[in-house]
């Protein structure tokens, strides 16, 4: 008898829990929230071939990982200044996230489950070489609800200048 009546209770006592604390089973929809980029690292560190860099960077944002793009640009290059003169045309050294799009039409998609993410990028020449100096950093982040029509609807971005190592 005391055992059925110690089950009985156990299960009335997981279903109790269950209702107030929601079923582990279930997940609640995490509400939306326009995305962040916190930083970009301090340097940018080059392979020893020239033909890599990476950078580290952290973000978060919401809405999963469908539809969304993470773009990273590194330039360098005297005719470099901001805010007019950021374009690839005013560069001398061009090193990006984009050649990701060779393997797949969505090109570099993010986590965006709204936790932060630091996460290691790897950039590809565009062309010319990175050189230890300071390099003009772009780090772009669209989540699933941005577009060309809403623009800057689900962009958050940081640009910044940061020191390039070469070894």
């Amino acid at each position: 008898m005391f055992r059925s009546t110690a089950k009985a209770c156990a299960a009335v006592g997981a279903a109790l829990a269950m209702v107030l604390l929601g079923s582990p089973g279930i997940a609640k929809p995490v509400p939306y929230a326009d995305p962040q980029v916190a930083w970009t690292g301090k340097n940018i560190h080059v392979s020893p071939d020239g033909n890599e860099a990476f950078i580290i960077g952290k973000y978060r944002c919401w809405g999963g990982r469908a539809g969304t793009h993470l773009w990273v640009s590194v330039k360098q290059g005297p005719g470099l200044s901001e805010p007019v003169h950021t374009a690839s045309g005013d560069a001398q050294a061009w090193f990006d996230t984009n050649w990701n799009f060779e393997n797949s039409e969505a090109g570099l998609t993010v986590n965006c489950n709204g936790h932060w993410h630091v996460t290691r990028y790897t950039l590809k020449r565009e062309f010319g070489d990175l050189h230890d100096g300071t390099a003009y950093v772009q780090f772009c982040l669209f989540d699933h609800t941005g577009n060309e029509d809403n623009f800057p609807q689900g962009f958050a971005f940081n640009y910044s200048w940061k020191t390039v190592r070469v070894p």
